[in-house]
């Protein structure tokens, strides 16, 4: 098996409120590919944490800059994960060697360090209470 990073993102306040735009320098078309005349596809991914299925559906707009983003499903991920502005997730496409391959994330939280304690969990906690 093969595992090749496709991109790593540091997300913003758009990502972790209402979609997560790919980073168009790594966007992959074919990892990434709907079929031709359709504006949506649903991708299944791995959850590197506990290797659960994640389904994101990656749509892009019909007119202007064809843009992918994860809109449906994205949010969900980020909500179970605890995810902020300035977090990161890590994209990877793995191989199998006959050609076939899937496509997996890794969330990796930045810690917020006070005198040696990370106050990121407390952060993230008041942060989704607000939210609710």
């Amino acid at each position: 098996m093969k595992l090749e990073v496709l991109f790593t993102k540091k997300l913003t306040d758009t990502d972790v409120r209402y979609r997560m735009a790919f980073p168009m320098e790594n966007y992959q078309q074919d990892v990434f590919e709907m079929p031709k005349g359709e504006l949506s596809k649903q991708f299944e991914v791995i959850d590197m944490e506990d290797n659960s299925v994640k389904k994101f559906t990656c749509s892009k707009r019909s007119k202007g800059h064809p843009k992918p983003v994860f809109c449906k499903g994205w949010i969900g991920f980020v909500k179970e994960k605890q995810l902020l502005e300035g977090d990161e997730v890590i994209f990877y496409k793995e191989e199998d060697g006959t050609g076939r391959f899937t496509i997996k994330i890794q969330a990796r939280k930045i810690p917020c360090m006070v005198l040696g304690q990370d106050f990121r969990g407390f952060i993230r906690t008041s942060t989704y209470c607000r939210q609710q």
